[in-house]
């Protein structure tokens, strides 16, 4: 089945459209969906750019038991912007997993936080959202308070996140795109295309189509002979964007001296000690190295997103799956010494040095004494995730973490979002929600701007995009760098401080619900200042 309507003659006439999205990944593919549900930007005329095959993605269809490695949470929020233009009716919701509450605690110290999702308060949330949002006023034509009401009635029952693959979301994306071009929406998509270049003026001069000036309007080449030019320009192609070049946009950031690792694992949920066997819980421990997660997954099934030093990263790839899935759960148990000492003895070649499941179920059963020691003097133990049992194969896989954010989100005919625009590190989730933001804000001002009669690429008519998202993105990247740079330490007075400022917010109710509800995106939208 192909998704495109491909066009393969070499033309020196450029093609016109509206809008120019490069990128079919979630970003790219969500706006598409977005314009083409719009009532003014559905009837403009925009194309796809995508360098991958795309059918592969509406060809999907993976066995119940075999989840791939890349896995988001995706926030209420997020689930609305999706149901709005289409996708979520289009997914599988078996493969769907309810993240009901997390486990995050700090794996020195063993200071812990429980979030439940039963227990977010749906008051408005005001402190973080002024500080996230800021103060800024921006268009708002009445779509955002209704994804906002979505949302809220949808969170009286709502987890805290829906687990699913990203190639689940990318299926239900692409079916929508079919779905809309089979209604005869001005919508074209060119896979298995580069992009070979952008150029601002194809001859320097000023050029006129009808009435329209069309001389500042950008052109991109294929490397399929085609040209497009565009009113507006969409860069929705990941970190080492090229859109973002051609606009001079500098991307500002660091890389960090962490991997990460993602793997699929195979659980056992009977081991949990949590309530319902930890059932729809996500569990998150700070260690010196980095921070290692474990995300529910239906049928048995986890997603691992583990930070680290690059070295222990190739190091967990090469180890054989049986040992793997003993360091995956001493990660979660044993005390940095001990995985320290389990990290040295892994082999030039990957081969653990010593006997790694006898190492780590010795150390569990002095740990379970201890345990049961406490429990005789009535204290309370914490609960324990599900012990992993496989790994699926071909399944780990290690990626450089790095945090970016473009200098600016806009310039005159051209725009940035998702990971074009900010990059951030994988510890609170946030990256993929953080995409669907920019398209669900961008796709409002697109058509505002068409309702109002203003050109869609001119910097004017997008700057309330920028004013809406920089700030939110900018103060979600910097809280995630400091979280990541405060626990990658085991100095002591910086253990002692951040242990007692976690369990302090562990204890208020309503700071903590206030955190909750704005991870899950439950914030209530500030008034528009523009009547």
């Amino acid at each position: 089945m192909s998704s495109v309507r491909f066009h393969s003659t070499e033309s020196s006439t450029p093609d016109q459209y509206d809008v120019v999205i490069v990128g079919g990944g979630i970003a790219g593919s969500a706006l598409a969906c977005a314009l083409a549900t719009g009532k003014a930007s559905g009837t403009q005329k925009v194309a796809l750019v995508e360098a991958f095959d795309l059918s592969n993605h509406v060809n999907w269809s993976p066995r119940p038991d075999q989840y791939s490695n890349r896995v988001s949470s995706l926030t209420p929020k997020s689930v609305a912007f999706l149901k709005k233009i289409g996708v979520w009716s289009e997914l599988d919701l078996s493969r769907v997993a309810a993240c009901e509450g997390m486990q995050v605690w700090d794996g020195v110290s063993g200071a812990r936080i429980t979030f439940d999702a039963a227990n977010v308060d749906r008051m408005q949330s005001s402190f973080l959202h002024q500080v996230f949002s800021g103060a800024t006023a921006t268009v708002n034509d009445g779509a955002s308070n209704e994804l906002n009401e979505d949302v809220v009635s949808d969170s009286e029952v709502s987890p805290l996140a829906w687990m699913t693959e990203n190639l689940h979301v990318q299926y239900g994306l692409q079916k929508q795109i079919l779905a809309h071009q089979a209604k005869r929406v001005k919508l074209d998509v060119f896979e298995k295309t580069k992009v070979q270049g952008i150029v601002a003026n194809q001859n320097g001069s000023a050029e006129t189509s009808g009435a329209t000036d069309i001389s500042e309007w950008p052109i991109v080449h294929l490397d399929n002979g085609k040209k497009l030019q565009t009113r507006l320009l969409v860069g929705a192609d990941g970190v080492n964007s090229p859109v973002r070049s051609f606009a001079n946009i500098e991307s500002l950031g660091w890389d960090y001296s962490q991997f990460g690792l993602v793997a699929t694992l195979q659980i056992d949920p009977t081991t949990s000690t949590a309530p319902g066997n930890g059932k729809g819980i996500a569990w998150q421990r700070f260690l010196p190295t980095g921070p290692v997660a474990m995300l529910p997954l239906n049928n048995g099934l986890a997603s691992l997103v583990w930070s680290t030093t690059p070295k222990i990263a190739q190091d967990l790839k090469k180890l054989p799956p049986r040992d793997f899935c003993s360091l995956v759960n001493a990660a979660f148990s044993a005390s940095p010494a001990e995985l320290d000492y389990l990290y040295k003895n892994i082999g030039p070649d990957g081969k653990p040095l010593v006997d790694f499941q006898q190492e780590i179920e010795w150390r569990a059963s002095v740990q379970e004494m201890e345990a049961s020691k406490t429990m005789i003097r009535g204290n309370s133990v914490d609960a324990k995730p599900p012990r992993v049992v496989d790994v699926q194969e071909n399944t780990r896989a290690p990626f450089p973490l790095r945090m970016r954010n473009s200098s600016s989100y806009v310039e005159n005919r051209v725009v940035l979002v998702g990971d074009a625009a900010h990059t951030v590190h994988p510890l609170a989730g946030q990256g993929l929600n953080q995409g669907l933001a920019d398209v669900e804000c961008l796709a409002r001002v697109i058509e505002q701007s068409l309702l109002s009669g203003s050109d869609i690429g001119n910097i004017h008519s997008l700057t309330p995009y920028s004013s809406e998202r920089f700030l939110p993105n900018l103060a979600m990247l910097g809280t995630v760098d400091k979280l990541s740079k405060l626990y990658n330490t085991d100095f002591g007075p910086v253990v002692w401080a951040r242990s007692l400022g976690l369990t302090a917010v562990d204890n208020m109710g309503p700071i903590k619900s206030e955190i909750m509800k704005f991870a899950m995106g439950l914030e209530e939208p500030i008034p528009s200042k523009r009547h």
